[in-house]
């Protein structure tokens, strides 16, 4: 008998070399693979966190807006831009300011001590579970934003009942724009626009030598031949509150003559008013007053806190002239009117009326004038006249919603766009650096 015994060891020798190299083979494909899925997964993580440190570093841009922006001021209130953990310039710049948002992404923000700050934010995100920590920085220039850049705008309706042209513009500033720095229909300029955020705009038929800005939502339900501009459909205005001065609430009560209630209480101009102000002061207007009247003289700066209801004459000296004058009006009763009387700031930079949160209602009534600003943004703005007379609004208007009854026509000065308040700042330039 024979027996073939190493035939048989070659056999499994044979087997064994190839059950070793198909698993070594599954082997090398499994970790290769587990290798593939790894990178894949830092890379996405990568490029998630890439992403998310953009957005982080865009968070700081917005709270150093924030801090630039508070809300609607007046020239004489500065931005207090020490306030919120900001501090005091260090080498030109505040801050930093540094939040940690979630998860461990943050972001570290600086802003320049600059007429035209430039703001300078980094992003940090950490990849998990591979120890890295990601960053990205940006730099955004900005400039400063005029309050009033339009005719008038509504954050809601405008509604417009009557005849003729309804908004134009004119430059208080140049002669051949104004007659000494008054509106005259002769010298006339075609930026008369007018804006409305949502709701509807009704001309009427009236006419607007400018453009119409409306909100993506708001309608112009009028003909666009109305329009001597262009209509544009991608408004967009943030209405900020008005930003009143810290101690306004305790101003002292403005002193009328003891001869007033008799008349005799005689400004410059041989006319009697119930407040007469030769020098400047910071006054509270009491409810208990009613209706008032108010003169400002030269060199004069008087801002008054007005918590009474009606107030029928105003007057700025200068007659259009600067003569240092100037007039402003922080109104915080929920219902203010405007009597028959002209409202006259000579030039609309000299006057503003700012309508605090809970001015609801504006009515400038009579057959009366208005040269000045009003900025009201939560209240409806109504202006009524009677006869076949043209009654001029000369300045700009800012208001929740206006509504025309009667022959109103709305004359933008120009010149707010670089004399009048701010708005705030915006971004003019954005990138990574």
């Amino acid at each position: 008998m024979k027996f073939s015994i190493q035939k048989q060891l070659s056999e499994r020798g044979s087997v064994l070399m190839v059950t070793l190299f198909v698993t070594s083979t599954m082997l090398i494909g499994i970790g290769s693979y587990l290798l593939l899925v790894r990178a894949q997964y830092v890379s996405v993580a990568r490029s998630q966190a890439w992403n998310a440190s953009m957005t982080m570093a865009e968070a700081g841009v917005e709270e150093a807006l924030a801090q630039l922006n508070p809300g609607a001021l007046d020239k004489t209130i500065m931005v207090d831009r020490t306030a919120n953990g900001w501090g005091s310039p260090v080498a030109g710049f505040y801050g930093p300011v540094s939040r940690t948002v979630t998860n461990g992404s943050s972001y570290s923000v600086v802003f320049s001590d600059t007429t035209f700050p430039s703001i300078y934010s980094t992003g940090y995100v950490t990849v998990p579970n591979i120890s890295a920590r990601l960053a990205r920085a940006i730099c955004v220039l900005t400039t400063n934003v005029p309050l009033y850049n339009v005719a008038f705008a509504a954050r809601t309706n405008i509604d417009l009942n009557g005849n003729g042209p309804s908004a134009n513009s004119f430059n208080s500033t140049l002669t051949n724009l104004s007659s000494n720095g008054r509106y005259t229909s002769s010298k006339t300029s075609t930026n008369g626009d007018i804006a409305v955020l949502y709701g509807t705009v009704d001309l009427g038929n009236h006419d607007v030598y400018g453009d119409v800005f409306l909100g993506p939502t708001a309608s112009l339900n009028s003909g666009t031949n109305q329009v001597f501009g262009t209509v544009h459909t991608d408004y967009s205005y943030d209405f900020p509150d008005v930003i009143p001065p810290v101690n306004m609430t305790i101003w002292p009560p403005a002193p009328p003559s003891l001869l007033a209630p008799l008349g005799l209480n005689f400004a410059p101009d041989g006319i009697s008013y119930t407040y007469v102000f030769l020098s400047s002061g910071d006054y509270t207007i009491p409810a208990s007053v009613g209706t008032a009247s108010v003169y400002v003289g030269t060199n004069a700066h008087v801002r008054l806190y007005l918590l009474n209801t009606v107030t029928d004459t105003v007057k700025v000296a200068g007659n259009g002239v600067d003569v240092g004058a100037k007039l402003t009006m922080y109104v915080g009763t929920a219902n203010f009117t405007i009597g028959g009387g002209n409202i006259d700031g000579g030039r609309a930079s000299f006057l503003a009326y700012y309508g605090l949160p809970s001015n609801s209602s504006i009515s400038l009534n009579g057959n009366g004038t208005f040269t000045g600003t009003v900025y009201a943004p939560d209240a409806a703005m109504t202006l009524s006249g009677g006869g076949s007379n043209d009654y001029d609004f000369v300045g700009s208007c800012i208001a929740k919603s206006v509504s025309i009854n009667g022959h109103f026509q709305f004359h933008f000065d120009e010149d707010l766009l670089t004399s009048g308040p701010s708005r705030g700042y915006t971004a003019t330039h954005w990138s990574e650096i």
